[in-house]
């Protein structure tokens, strides 16, 4: 059976959504830089060909300047609006993170809801700007989407009268399913948590008192400081749990490493050998790993390279950066993001560059998603012509019109035409 760690890498989780930081900060730029020129062109593409009015030509009104020449401000190219570097995206994020979690807050929904909903909100503006999208709507979009992976499928009229909103969420559902590469399994630290207050009470020399209060205070932190930082995207959710505890009782969590990562080998055995020791389980079964070809034992290099101080220490040195990230934003942080003086030194000045900087095409989701299906009627009917007519050539020899029937359905199932890519376009 496979180890714990070799599941988890086996996770999109691992695979498709752990960086490190250089990876993630070089991410966040590429994301930056594109949005900066899409954005770019199309303000220069709608002020180049502006909407047609229909108001009265003004071909016969007289040039108040009465010299007949033309306006030279007619003519010259658009001012582009000043856009948002890659960290001012990145505190705006954190901002409308913090606004999701005092939403799961009113909602009342479970850990893992609230987790999962804040971890798609943050992949989905990792690879997608803030400056395209609108972060506001974003919000409950991940909420629902994020109820629904955690297996709560709540009504969509519920989120409204919650927030007391028409927003249309489904409009933004299938754009946040398609950012998040449709990666729903998101693995938590909350269960992790659970394994490490069980294994320390079976010691048996520690207090219950200080377990429980160590257990409260780094559930606390594991709701909202990694949710706050990127250390879903650099840690596992074994070493976020760790930090917590960290967090929350330093103590406690070294005695953890110190029980598992304990083994120091033996050189030899009393007549000289290797020594060897066999796996959990496997001690009566006989088999050794030159026998068995890898199943039973192991050696006890082998063992110390699981358990052993070396791998101690490396643990530790990881426990400590994921617990330096997380005490950045601690629970006492939440008054924080909510002061209305970060607010209007901070924030507020930031959200004013972005009203000017926003795309012009992306940012109303409910006309976005009309115009793409719109655009998909479109390009259906532009495939159903040629199929027409080829029907009409068949019909003159089968007899019968095939070109409205099932088998020009089928066709084009089987030679691939029609098909969209599932996941959508290039990010």
């Amino acid at each position: 059976m496979a180890s714990e760690d070799a599941r988890y890498r086996a996770t999109s989780q691992f695979e498709a959504w752990s960086f490190s930081p250089a990876q993630l900060a070089a991410m966040r730029e590429k994301t930056n830089a594109i949005a900066r020129q899409r954005i770019a062109e199309r303000m220069l593409s709608s002020a180049s060909n502006p909407p047609t009015s229909n108001n009265t030509s003004h071909a016969n009104t007289p040039d108040p300047s009465g010299t007949g020449t033309p306006n030279p401000n007619e003519n010259s190219a658009p001012t582009l609006p000043d856009f948002l570097k890659p960290e001012e995206e990145a505190l705006l994020v954190s901002f409308y993170v913090s606004e999701l979690l005092r939403a799961a807050d009113h909602l009342g929904v479970p850990d893992e809801v609230r987790a999962t909903a804040t971890v798609f909100f943050r992949r989905f503006f990792l690879t997608n700007s803030i400056m395209t999208y609108p972060p506001q709507e974003m919000i409950l979009v991940a909420l629902f989407v994020g109820s629904k992976a955690e297996g709560r499928f709540p009504r969509i009229i519920e989120f409204q009268q919650k927030f007391n909103t028409k927003q249309d969420i489904l409009a933004g559902e299938f754009l946040l399913c398609q950012g998040n590469r449709f990666n729903f399994e998101v693995r938590h630290p909350f269960r992790a948590l659970m394994g490490a207050m069980m294994e320390l009470r079976s010691y048996g020399d520690i207090d219950e008192q200080r377990i429980i209060a160590a257990e409260k205070r780094a559930h606390e932190i594991l709701l909202f400081s990694p949710l706050m930082t990127d250390a879903y995207f650099h840690y596992t959710p074994s070493q976020i749990m760790f930090a917590a505890l960290s967090l929350a009782d330093r103590g406690l969590a070294e005695r953890l490493i110190q029980e598992t990562f304990h083994f120091v080998p033996p050189t030899t055995n009393n007549d000289n050998t290797p020594a060897v020791t066999p796996l959990p389980g496997t001690e009566n079964s006989g088999i050794s790993r030159k026998e068995g070809g890898g199943k039973g034992t192991m050696t006890n290099d082998e063992r110390a390279a699981i358990i052993g101080p070396g791998i101690r220490d490396k643990v530790m040195g990881t426990i400590e950066a994921c617990r330096n990230m997380l005490s950045n934003e601690l629970p006492e942080r939440k008054s924080h993001w909510t002061s209305e003086s970060i607010f209007k030194s901070q924030i507020r000045p930031v959200r004013k560059k972005l009203t000017k900087c926003r795309d012009p095409e992306r940012w109303n989701l409910s006309e976005l998603q009309r115009q793409r299906r719109e655009a998909g009627l479109r390009r259906a009917d532009s495939e159903e012509r040629p199929a027409a007519s080829n029907g009409a050539k068949d019909a003159g020899i089968f007899g019968g019109d095939l070109a409205a029937g099932a088998p020009e359905k089928k066709r084009r199932k089987v030679d691939g035409s029609g098909l969209e890519d599932p996941f959508g376009g290039p990010l």
